[in-house]
């Protein structure tokens, strides 16, 4: 059998030598080159035959593109690669408008670690490209990586960011101020070809739709809306653009991944899931399945990447690890995909090979230590586009004397142990021990459980003990409390199970039960233990937020007051005051509306006297009542722009009983959750921002890749 195959070789190449090349086609002498190469295995013979069509490119340069690439093949496969290189550019340059050539090309060039245009090694480059006020991170970037979309939230409106330019342009319009909570855009993603934009919108029925507009500005479409779906998340277009890849949220709590239809809004359910959800979807690039991140199992947040074909016959494990494993995406006309781990200790870039369906090989690290990522995005030459939401927080202590507003002790962190991540400080009862909140990055987005800890610090040993609920509770405004007999803390948020809820955590066992299973925010307990105070949406008024006093024993719920803008408010240590942060809707500037605080007696209500009153652009942060009843501390900050972004940080004392307010020795930018000691004292409060989004473009870090099968 194998002296017959190399009779058949030797008489089929004989009969291509004896055929001059003057009588043979274009097509027939592109075949005798793809037999002498991959056949007859003579590659200098299959190179030289590759430049006679070369040179003869104007009778049919689709040909010519093709044997142009194919001495770059063999080049290669002789182990030549800086001949290599020459050819592919060769073909790039030459024939520009053979466009899956030219992309074969350029990820022949990735392969060997050069640019598309280089004639030196391509490096790594990870370069920020946007930061400061204003970044927001829920869009994605545009094939060409001109293009961020996002939105901008001061107004609501989708926004579109040249990076080139470092300009702004809206897309949609800007009468919806976010302030007023009615319409507003989420996230979004540009399609394949650059030209559209697909957003989910909050619309004033207060349920999130799809919608469809162009970059030119065009009229926005409505492709989707479903009342029955509470939220909608875009997550990728089809090759083709035809469809786009989504995560609806529906009422019932379940969770669908779905495709929708551009062309008339029909919807495809791929697949519905309980309480879980995926963070992030791909298409592969034949567009016949998809991968997406989900939780492991119930129990375990923890994610891992997943397969699953269109027409559902076949789905697969693509990653499995006990670490956090989450979706970056399918690298564009490759069998690879890119995915984040913590699998290391430290989150980093991780890539693994596709082959029907499953992977072929183990992950390889393309670069370690990035932080809290999320992906924006390829662009067509295969940049990544991320966004990263640092962090930085840290707890203070300072001595004020509240009477005369002098700093008796100046502001010192209370530890240096994961610095930059630690928040939301509450005193004991007694005193004794300082709670805050310490968030680490294991678990980046999503289900935050197991990054968050309970610190317990003594004031007299210094010493800390750590807890970790199984609750992904909340860390801003009103964060983890005291109760009055210092058991228990108070926490809002959603359990493992993605639902919410008040919950109560024994401080000696660490043990959590449900107080009641409903979004709350703000919660704090009355001095006596029989009440909860907290804020929430008022269902008389969508408009507006109200302050709820809830009695433990019956369940019952009493609305203390409401109002359209509530920026803050406090109970008083004796429960029988409550002090509220609010826009005064008398104020005669539009849209410049004046901040003020009153105080009002919980039972029987009453209007209240307003105490402090601060003209926009300045607003009111938050306030807390000192240990005695008798005074109120305000933060006021004033906006430098119309981004919001916080300039200046004023600390003010005002006595409840009215009169003029005084301005205490302590300003500190970005300062907040602010808590007095028992003493009357030593303040407790948080410094920095825990969300500072930045987009990023990482460039020529692919390794040699495999074409997509």
């Amino acid at each position: 059998m194998q002296c017959q195959r190399h009779i058949v070789i030797s008489i089929l190449a004989a009969v291509f030598t004896m055929t001059p090349s003057w009588a043979q086609s274009t097509s027939t002498l592109l075949q005798k080159g793809i037999f002498t190469e991959e056949t007859v295995g003579d590659l200098d013979a299959a190179i030289k035959i590759y430049e006679e069509i070369v040179a003869d490119a104007e009778k049919n340069r689709a040909y010519a593109a093709q044997a142009q690439y194919r001495i770059g093949t063999c080049y290669l496969k002789q182990g030549r690669n800086d001949r290599a290189v020459g050819a592919f550019q060769k073909l790039i340059e030459q024939f520009p408008k053979q466009n899956e050539l030219v992309a074969q090309a350029n990820v022949r060039l990735l392969k060997l670690g050069y640019a598309s245009g280089r004639t030196t090694p391509a490096e790594m480059t990870v370069r920020r490209v946007w930061a400061g006020p204003g970044v927001d991170v829920y869009g994605s970037s545009s094939p060409d990586g001109r293009y961020l979309s996002y939105v901008d939230w001061n107004t609501g409106a989708l926004a579109l960011r040249d990076l080139a330019a470092g300009t702004n342009r809206y897309l949609t319009s800007t009468d919806y101020p976010n302030t007023t909570y009615m319409e507003y855009a989420l996230n979004s993603i540009v399609s394949r070809d650059g030209k559209q934009i697909a957003y989910a919108w909050m619309n004033e029925e207060s349920f999130v739709d799809l919608r469809i507009i162009g970059l030119d500005g065009s009229e926005p479409r409505v492709l989707h809306a479903n009342k029955e779906v509470g939220y909608t998340v875009p997550m990728e277009w089809s090759p083709d653009d035809k469809y786009i890849l989504a995560t609806f949220t529906r009422l019932d709590g379940t969770h669908q991944i779905v495709m929708v239809s551009v062309a008339d809004g029909s919807v495809r359910v791929l697949r519905t899931v309980d309480w879980r959800y995926p963070q992030r979807l791909s298409f592969s690039p034949d567009g016949r399945s998809i991968i997406y991140d989900f939780p492991q199992d119930r129990s375990n947040p923890a994610r891992d990447v997943y397969l699953l074909s269109l027409d559902g016959s076949f789905e697969s494990t693509i990653v499995e690890h006990p670490a956090n494993d989450y979706l970056l995406g399918w690298i564009p006309e490759s069998a690879n995909i890119l995915f984040a781990s913590d699998r290391t200790g430290k989150i980093g870039i991780w890539m693994v090979e596709l082959a029907e369906g499953k992977a072929v090989g183990t992950p390889q690290l393309v670069k370690q230590e990035v932080g809290r990522i999320r992906a924006m995005g390829f662009t067509q030459n295969r940049s990544l586009y991320y966004n990263l939401v640092a962090s930085e927080l840290d707890v203070y202590l300072a001595e004020l004397d509240l009477q005369s507003g002098n700093l008796l002790a100046p502001p010192n962190k209370i530890t240096q142990r994961f610095e930059g991540t630690n928040s939301a400080p509450d005193w004991s009862p007694d005193g004794k021990y300082l709670l805050y909140v310490s968030q680490r990055d294991r678990l980046p987005f999503g289900n935050k459980v197991s990054n968050k800890f309970l610190v317990i610090r003594s004031l007299e040993t210094g010493e800390e003990r750590e807890l970790s609920p199984e609750v992904n509770f909340r860390t801003s405004r009103g964060g983890p409390s005291w109760s009055p007999d210092g058991r228990s803390i108070l926490l809002s948020g959603q359990d493992k199970k993605n639902r919410p809820g008040l919950f109560r955590l024994d401080v000696e066992t660490g043990e959590v039960s449900t107080i009641v299973r409903r979004r709350v925010k703000w919660p704090v307990w009355s001095p006596d233990g029989q009440a909860i105070f907290w804020r929430s949406r008022d269902p008389e008024n969508s408009m507006n937020t109200r302050v709820v006093m809830y009695d433990v024993e019956t369940g019952q719920e009493q609305t203390l007051y409401s109002a359209h803008h509530l920026h803050a408010w406090a109970l008083s240590p004796d429960g029988r005051r409550l002090a509220v942060a609010t826009e005064d809707p008398d104020t005669s500037e539009p849209n410049l509306e004046d901040d003020v605080v009153k105080v009002i007696s919980v039972t029987p209500q009453n209007a209240g006297e307003i105490l402090i009153r601060l003209p926009g652009p300045e607003e009111i942060g938050a306030i807390s009542w000192t240990p005695d009843g008798q005074a109120l501390l305000v933060e006021k900050r004033r906006l430098s722009d119309t981004t919001g972004a916080p300039f200046t940080y004023e600390l003010w004392r005002v006595s409840a009983a009215g009169g003029t307010p005084r301005k205490l020795d302590l300003a500190i930018e970005g300062m907040h959750n602010l808590r007095i000691h028992p003493d009357g004292r030593r303040i407790a409060y948080t410094v920095g921002s825990g969300y500072m989004p930045e987009v990023w473009v990482m460039e020529n870090f692919l390794p040699e890749l495999p074409a997509a099968k």
